[in-house]
C-alpha cells in the first residue's frame, strides 16, 4: 500500500449539512489526515446545533484500521479543524432552500479566503458552485465528490423544473472541475459521458476484528432471545416507504425460524410497529449508533435492502450498509434496483429478489434457510470485503488521486494532470 507523503497541504471539505459526523466525510478526511494533509471541513449547520469551530480526533477504529496503510502507529495524533456555518434553513424545504443555500456559499467563501486551501474538496452538486469560484480565483485543483445521483435524489422535494436546472449545472459543471470522485461503476459510468475525470472511492468501511465481533454477536443474539438455528436477518438504517420493509415483514411472519431485527428510525416506523403486532420474532431497534451497526449486523445471518425502481437516485445506490455486510462477511438480500443488485449479483454474495413482493420475499427466505447455501455466499461476502470492498483499499484510490493533483497547482486542460488518469488509477 501507499505510505505517507509527509506533505502539509491544506485541504478543504464543503458539505451542504451538518458534521455530525458524515461518514464520508469523516474518513476522507482523517485519511488524507493520517497521509499528512492539514484538513479543515466546512459545513452547513442549518440548525444551530453544533459548535461554530471544533477539533475532530481521528476514530480509533479508522486510526487502527489505517495504522499499516499510514506508515503511522495506531494512536498516531491526528485532527481535523471543523467549522459549522449556521445559516438557518431546515432540512426538506424544498424551493425555500434556495433563499438560504446563496447566504451559506458566500459564508463559505469567505472560510475558504481565510483558510486558503490548495485544495478544494466539494460534497455534492449543491457546494460545487462555490468551491468552484474559489478554485478559479486561487487556481488550486477542485475535486467533485458525486456520491448521489444528486438531481434525482431532490426531485420530489424541489420539483421539475428546478429537478431539470440541477440536471444542466451537473453537466456544466462536471468537465470543469479538475477530478470527479464517485462510490460505484455506475455513477462513474455517467460522470464519464459528461466529461469528468473520474475516480471510484467505494464508501466502504474499515476491516472490523472479527473475533471481538462474533463474542459481541453472539451476546446480542441471546438478548434478543434468539434460539439457536435460527435464521436472522437484519436491516439497519432510515425507516422509510423507500426501504420496502413491509413485504420481507409479511414473508418473515409466515415462517416460524426466521426472525428480523430492524434498527432505525424514520416515518415508517409506526407502520412496522404496527405490522410487528403478535409476532415476537420481528424486533424494532432504536437508532443504531454507527460504531454499533457493525456489530448488529454481525448478529444476523443476512442482511437486507430494498429500493425504490421509481426514485431516480436508486438506479445508482450501493449503501453504506451493504459495505458493512460484506466487511462483515454476511450476505445480501435485496430488490432487484440499484448498484447493490448488480454487485450481489454478479459477484454471487447474496439474493436478488425478482420483485419487492411478500411472495419472492418467503422464496428467498427459504432458499437462505439451507445452510450450506447461505454459509457459501457468506463466504464470497467475505472474500469480497477483505480483497475489494474496503476502507484500505479505497484510500489507496483517495490518495493516488491527491498524490497526482499535489503536484499540479493549476490542473485545468493540464496535460501533466490528465495523463496521471491511467486506467490502473481511475478505477478500484
Amino acid at each position: 500500500m501507499l505510505q505517507t507523503r509527509g506533505t502539509r497541504q491544506r485541504v478543504a471539505m464543503l458539505i451542504s449539512r451538518a458534521h455530525g459526523p458524515d461518514v464520508r466525510v469523516e474518513k476522507e478526511a482523517h485519511t488524507l489526515a493520517l497521509a499528512g494533509y492539514q484538513m479543515h471541513v466546512i459545513a452547513w449547520d442549518r440548525e444551530g446545533r453544533h459548535p461554530v469551530h471544533t477539533i475532530e480526533h481521528t476514530p480509533g477504529s479508522l486510526s487502527a484500521a489505517l495504522a499499516d496503510w499510514s506508515n503511522q502507529p495506531a494512536t498516531a495524533p491526528t485532527s481535523v479543524v471543523v467549522t459549522h456555518i449556521q445559516v438557518q434553513a431546515g432540512y426538506q424545504t424544498g424551493r425555500r432552500l434556495l433563499r438560504t443555500l446563496p447566504v451559506f456559499w458566500w459564508r463559505a467563501f469567505q472560510e475558504l479566503r481565510r483558510f486558503q486551501p490548495d485544495i478544494v474538496h466539494a460534497h455534492d452538486l449543491d457546494t460545487l458552485p462555490v468551491g468552484m469560484a474559489y478554485g478559479r480565483l486561487a487556481r488550486c485543483p477542485v475535486i467533485y465528490d458525486a456520491r448521489e445521483y444528486y438531481p434525482g435524489m431532490v426531485r420530489d422535494n424541489v420539483g421539475s423544473w428546478l429537478t431539470r436546472g440541477l440536471e444542466r449545472l451537473d453537466r456544466w459543471l462536471t468537465p470543469r472541475t479538475d477530478a470527479v470522485v464517485t462510490v460505484g461503476e455506475r455513477l462513474a459510468a455517467r460522470f464519464r459521458l459528461m466529461g469528468g475525470s473520474v475516480w471510484v472511492v467505494h464508501n466502504s468501511q474499515p476491516l472490523p476484528d472479527h473475533a471481538k465481533l462474533d463474542q459481541r454477536a453472539r451476546v446480542l443474539r441471546e438478548e434478543w432471545g434468539i434460539p439457536e438455528g435460527a435464521l436472522v436477518v437484519v436491516y439497519v438504517g432510515w425507516l422509510n416507504p423507500d426501504r420496502l420493509l413491509l413485504p420481507l415483514v409479511d414473508a418473515v411472519r409466515q415462517i416460524p425460524d426466521v426472525w428480523l431485527i430492524i434498527g432505525g428510525d424514520g416515518p415508517q416506523k409506526v407502520d412496522l410497529q404496527r405490522a410487528a403486532q403478535n409476532c415476537e420474532r420481528i424486533r424494532l431497534l432504536s437508532w443504531v449508533p454507527l460504531h454499533e451497526v457493525p456489530e448488529v449486523v454481525a448478529a444476523g445471518d443476512v442482511v437486507y435492502y430494498g429500493l425504490n425502481a421509481r426514485n431516480p437516485n436508486s438506479q445508482y445506490f450501493m449503501p453504506n450498509l451493504g459495505f458493512y455486510a460484506l466487511g462483515v462477511g454476511r450476505p445480501l438480500l435485496v430488490t432487484p434496483v440499484g448498484e447493490i443488485a448488480a454487485v450481489v449479483q454478479r459477484e454471487r454474495c447474496g439474493l436478488v429478489l425478482v420483485d419487492a413482493t411478500p411472495e419472492a420475499a418467503l422464496k428467498a427466505l427459504r432458499q437462505l434457510r439451507n445452510t450450506p447455501v447461505r454459509l457459501a455466499l457468506a463466504r464470497q461476502a467475505q472474500r469480497l470485503g477483505r480483497s475489494r470492498f474496503h476502507w484500505g483499499r479505497a484510500a489507496d484510490t483517495l490518495l493516488q488521486l491527491y498524490t497526482c493533483l499535489s503536484g499540479v497547482k493549476n490542473c485545468h486542460n493540464s496535460e501533466e494532470f490528465r495523463t496521471n488518469f491511467t486506467d490502473e488509477n481511475r478505477y478500484s
